[in-house]
C-alpha cells in the first residue's frame, strides 16, 4: 500500500485532536504532518479568567511538540498562506507541502471590522485569543481602580455567547470582591432574541435561570440588537441607543481563516468550509475539516444574526469523525456520519464562584434530554475539567 501523506492544518482543538487520533489509527504506515503558526496550545475556555489575574499563561498553555514527537507526528511551525486543492498542496510563503489527505483545522478570525471601533488597539477588548486577552487584562487593572459603567456584549454574527455570559458574571464577581460593584453598573448586550438562546435556539430553562441571575446581580440586558460602533467612552447600538462605558468587552463575530479566504472556491463567502456529515469537503473528497473552520447553519433565522457555537467538545468530535473517515477511506472501511446537530451538548457556564452545567443529548433541537445543573459545583467542575484537559492533552491523550 502506498504510504499516504496526511497534512493537518492547525494545531488547536481540532488539529491537535485530529493528528493524535489519526496516528492512533494509521500507526507508522502513513505520515502525519501538522502545520501551525505556533507550537503553543492555548486552552481558550480559560481566557474568561485570565484578565482578572486568575490564571498565569503557563497554567493554560502547553507545547504540542513533545506529544507529537513521541508519536512520530511531524510538526512544522509556519503560517499557511493558502491551499491549492486541485494540485493537493498546502502553501506557505515560499514553499508547499503536498498531501494525499488534508484536514483543515485553521479555525477562524475575529471579524472586528463588523463593529467599527472594536478590537485590540481600539476601544473595546475581547478574549478570543491570548494576545487580545493580555490587552484586556492590562485594561481591567486600570479600570478597577476607577470603576464606572461597563458593557459586556456579543456582537452580531457572534457564536461564542457563553464566553460573553461568563465574562459578565466573572466581572461582576470580581467587582463585588473589590467592593466597587455599586460603582460599576453593567449592561449586557446580545443579538440573541432572548437570554440563553446561545445561537442554538435556547436550552431547557436557561432563559429563566439567566434572567434570574441578571436580576440578582443587577445587570441590565438588551437582547435582539446589534452594535453600530464603539467609541472611547460609549457603545452605540443600531437603534441609536448610547451606553456609557469605561470598560467594554465584546465577543466579536467571526469569519474564516486567511488561508481559506485566500483559497478560491475552497470555502464559502465567509471563509468557512462546507462539508457533509462525514466532515468531508463537498467538492474535494480528500479534504476534511473540523472545528471553527466548518460551516454550520443556524437552526433558525433570528432578527439579528446569531451563529452556532463550535466549542471544544463538538470540535473534538468533528475532528475524531474526520480522522476515522480518512482511515476508513484508506483501508476501505465503513465511514462514520455524525451530523453536528446530533453531537451531545456538554458545557459549563462559569459565574465566578458558581455556574451551571449544561447537558443534552443533541446540540440542536429536538432533544430527548436537556438539563441544567446550577450551583457552586459547576464552577469547580469547570476548574477540574481545565486541569484534566491540560494534563491529558499535554500527554497526547485525546
Amino acid at each position: 500500500m502506498k504510504r499516504m501523506n496526511i497534512v493537518v492544518a492547525g494545531n488547536s482543538f481540532a488539529g491537535f485532536t485530529a493528528a493524535i487520533e489519526l496516528k492512533q489509527l494509521v500507526g507508522y504506515d502513513h505520515e502525519i504532518i501538522v502545520i501551525g503558526r505556533s507550537p503553543d496550545f492555548v486552552f481558550v475556555p480559560s481566557l474568561i479568567w485570565y484578565p482578572f489575574g486568575l490564571r498565569k499563561e503557563e497554567d493554560i498553555m502547553f507545547d504540542v511538540r513533545p506529544p507529537f514527537y513521541q508519536r512520530d507526528i511531524k510538526f512544522f511551525e509556519a503560517e499557511i498562506v493558502r491551499f491549492d486543492p486541485d494540485n493537493k498542496q498546502v502553501w506557505l510563503h515560499d514553499e508547499y507541502f503536498p498531501y494525499d489527505y488534508l484536514v483543515i483545522a485553521t479555525g477562524s478570525n475575529p471579524d472586528y471590522e463588523n463593529v467599527p471601533g472594536s478590537g485590540p488597539g481600539k476601544f473595546s477588548h475581547c478574549i478570543c485569543n491570548l494576545n487580545c486577552a493580555r490587552e484586556a487584562k492590562k485594561a481591567w487593572k486600570d479600570y478597577v481602580e476607577h470603576a464606572g459603567p461597563i458593557v459586556v456584549a456579543a456582537a452580531q454574527g457572534s457564536a461564542f455567547f457563553g464566553s460573553a455570559y461568563e465574562f459578565a458574571f466573572n466581572a461582576h464577581y470580581q467587582l463585588s470582591k473589590a467592593g466597587v460593584s455599586s460603582d460599576a453598573p453593567m449592561t449586557f448586550v446580545t443579538p440573541e432574541p432572548f437570554l440563553g438562546h446561545l445561537g442554538i435556539g435556547g436550552f431547557a430553562n436557561l432563559r429563566e435561570i439567566g434572567e434570574r441571575l441578571f436580576k440578582q446581580y443587577k445587570i441590565d440586558w438588551i437582547t435582539n440588537t446589534s452594535i453600530k460602533e464603539v467609541l472611547p467612552a460609549k457603545v452605540v447600538l443600531s437603534d441609536g441607543t448610547e451606553l456609557a462605558s469605561r470598560y467594554t468587552m465584546i465577543i466579536p463575530g467571526f469569519c474564516g481563516s486567511d488561508a481559506v479566504m485566500n483559497s478560491a472556491e475552497l470555502g464559502n463567502e465567509m471563509g468557512f468550509i462546507e462539508t457533509n456529515d462525514e466532515y468531508r469537503h463537498h467538492d474535494y473528497p480528500e479534504i476534511y475539516a473540523a472545528g471553527l473552520a466548518v460551516d454550520v447553519e443556524p437552526p433558525e433565522e433570528t432578527d439579528v444574526l446569531c451563529n452556532v457555537p463550535r466549542t471544544s467538545y463538538p470540535t473534538e468530535m468533528m475532528a475524531k469523525t474526520a480522522a476515522w473517515n480518512i482511515y476508513a477511506d484508506i483501508y476501505g472501511l465503513e465511514k462514520k456520519s455524525l451530523p453536528f446537530s446530533d453531537i451531545n451538548a456538554y458545557s459549563i457556564l462559569d459565574a465566578g464562584n458558581q455556574g451551571m452545567m449544561i447537558i443534552g443529548d443533541h446540540m440542536l433541537s429536538p432533544r430527548g434530554l436537556e438539563m441544567i445543573i446550577p450551583g457552586p459545583q459547576a464552577h469547580w467542575a469547570k476548574v477540574a475539567h481545565e486541569k484534566y484537559f491540560m494534563l491529558s492533552r499535554s500527554m497526547g491523550i485525546v
